[in-house]
């Protein structure tokens, strides 16, 4: 019986040992040894709070509080912190003196991520030793590999999870100061060892559009690199679900995406969009070596319309270079017009283009300043809505009488055009418009900022032409074998347009026509077919003509 008593008297010491361990060893007396090394890692100023060794649910540890301070270059807040980090450690592998860890748990991760005026991004530095944060934007940050996935696969983890966490991007580039928040990030990383794939599964709330996120997949399998073999994952944003599939090897990547439909109204990005848009079989592969990027192809259906495009990005300046082609067959212009923005002025029928483009940056100014590129744009069976081009015409003409179908439409069986764009301005070449009663040929230039310059000759019908003539004296002089052509200037904005007619060109064939009469009155003369008396009423006609009296 005293043997007994002696048992369980040892039992009890020993577990109220086990129990009073955590509260008897403090690990935090380990952090000069272990912390200048995490920040040497880091490239960070780190803060630690109480570690404590824990019993229960499993052994492990416990950090109480874990702060990593932000790049100096960007503020002295913090760029990320947990509430707290929980690591467990496998018991048997433990008794035989080998420590394995079977999870982490971070609990209430907050990450800020920042990108300044300068376009640099605060994340330019971590893990990179040495490395200041740069002035402008620096070559795209290679991945080391010395990775976090690396180092999780060397300890051998069997979950990492992370429990209500927030990341906040914020860019401070823009003139209007742009803000998304990951909020209640939940994710769960299982099977983290080397040799094996790990499986993914991660639940968020974009705001402040308040689109839910969801990715599930697996990649792998972890090797002592970063490479890998193999990348299956499928992202749910909102009712928009994308498959992506793609590898790593090195600094070079691969990967493919596609989803059947997606609904801009349901991305958690605003887009400059007058009216959401359906996008369709959407298909893109894409590689990057090293710092290229190419876009091997891209292809998708927009408004019963096709798209397909490729093009390649060198990525690391703060503009940095591209080139692209793309072509467009099939595309309803009217709705998508309608839903890029608002004007008085729209146009509808069925697209096609051919465009070749190079340029540097992604911004307005960039974009102004070295945009390049050629292509050639034709549009079938359509309408200029908002105004009738002819009737801008006779208004300028003060004309009654000329009846016109549609005084708010121009319709049309073809508009064709090549065009070039430099410094800003898309430049319009060979302008061909057919319609019904006229055919239009000119051209000018659109600027960036949607200012017009164009000069269109509209070649009339005989028919109109001989109403026109009839109505107007001036009108009839201007005829040149039985057509009249009207020179129409159209400026103004976009949104704006104002019409005119370049009455220099109308001066001009009026007094073309004009010596043209004089020339055969004088040569009736000469050769005396013409009297003085019949020479007399020619030039009264002809000053009626002119004066209309």
């Amino acid at each position: 019986m005293k043997i007994v008593i002696g048992l369980v008297v040892v039992l009890v010491l020993i577990l109220g040992a086990i129990l009073a361990l955590p509260f008897l060893i403090d690990l935090s007396r380990y952090q000069d040894r272990y912390k200048p090394a995490i920040e040497a890692a880091l490239n960070r100023k780190i803060d630690i709070g109480e570690i404590r060794l824990t019993i229960w649910p499993r052994i492990g540890a416990r950090v109480g509080r874990f702060t990593v301070l932000d790049d100096p270059a960007f503020g002295s807040g913090p760029f990320a912190s947990l509430a707290s980090l929980h690591v467990g450690v496998q018991l048997l592998p433990l008794l035989s003196g080998r420590v394995e860890v079977e999870e982490i748990t971070l609990r209430e991760p907050v990450i800020t991520v920042v990108k300044n005026q300068r376009g640099v991004l605060n994340i330019a530095t971590i893990g990179r030793p040495g490395v200041p944060a740069p002035e402008t934007p620096s070559r795209a940050p290679i991945p080391s590999t010395e990775g976090p996935l690396r180092i999780l696969g060397l300890l051998a983890v069997d979950r990492v999870s992370i429990d209500g966490g927030t990341l906040t991007y914020r860019d401070l580039s823009t003139p209007k100061q742009t803000e998304y928040v990951l909020q209640d990030v939940d994710a769960l990383l299982t099977s983290v060892r080397l040799g094996q794939t790990p499986t993914l599964h991660l639940d968020t709330l974009v705001q402040p559009l308040n689109t839910p996120v969801t990715l599930d997949g697996h990649f792998g399998p972890l090797k002592e690199t970063t490479d890998l073999d193999a990348i299956d994952l499928s992202l749910a944003v909102g009712k928009t679900t994308f498959a992506i599939t793609g590898k790593t090897a090195g600094r070079n990547a691969s990967i493919s995406i596609s989803s059947a439909d997606i609904n801009t109204a349901e991305l958690p990005i605003a887009l400059p969009l007058q009216k959401p848009v359906s996008v369709k079989d959407l298909h893109v592969a894409a590689e990057a070596r090293g710092q290229d990027v190419l876009l091997q192809g891209l292809s998708f259906r927009l408004f019963d319309g096709q798209v397909t495009a490729k093009g390649k990005l060198t990525s690391g300046a703060d503009a940095p270079p591209f080139e692209a082609t793309a072509a467009v067959q099939g595309l309803q212009l009217g709705p998508a017009l309608d839903a890029v923005a608002a004007t008085q002025v729209s146009l509808t029928g069925t697209a096609g283009a051919d465009l070749a483009l190079r340029g540097r940056g992604f911004t307005m100014p960039d974009l102004t300043k070295a945009l390049e590129g050629t292509g050639r744009i034709a549009v079938k069976d359509g309408k200029i809505e908002g105004v009738n081009l002819l009737q801008e015409a006779v208004a300028i003409l003060k004309i009654a009488g000329i009846a016109i179908d549609n005084p708010k439409a121009t319709a049309f069986s073809t508009i064709e055009t090549d065009l070039t764009v430099k410094q800003g301005l898309v430049i319009v070449e060979r302008l061909l418009m057919d319609s019904h009663d006229f055919q239009a040929t000119g051209g000018g230039t659109i600027g960036f900022d949607q200012r017009l310059n164009l000069a269109l000759n509209l070649h009339l019908s005989q028919e109109l032409s001989q109403q026109l003539a009839g109505a107007s004296p001036v009108i009839k002089l201007a005829m040149k074998e039985g057509r009249v052509t009207l020179p129409l200037t159209v400026t103004g904005t976009v949104q704006a347009p104002s019409y005119g007619l370049d009455m220099k060109s109308m001066t001009g064939k009026v007094q073309e026509q004009v010596q043209k009469k004089v020339e055969e009155a004088v040569g009736g003369l000469l050769k005396g077919t013409t009297k003085p008396e019949d020479l007399k009423q020619q030039g009264k006609e002809l000053l009626k003509g002119l004066f209309g009296r």
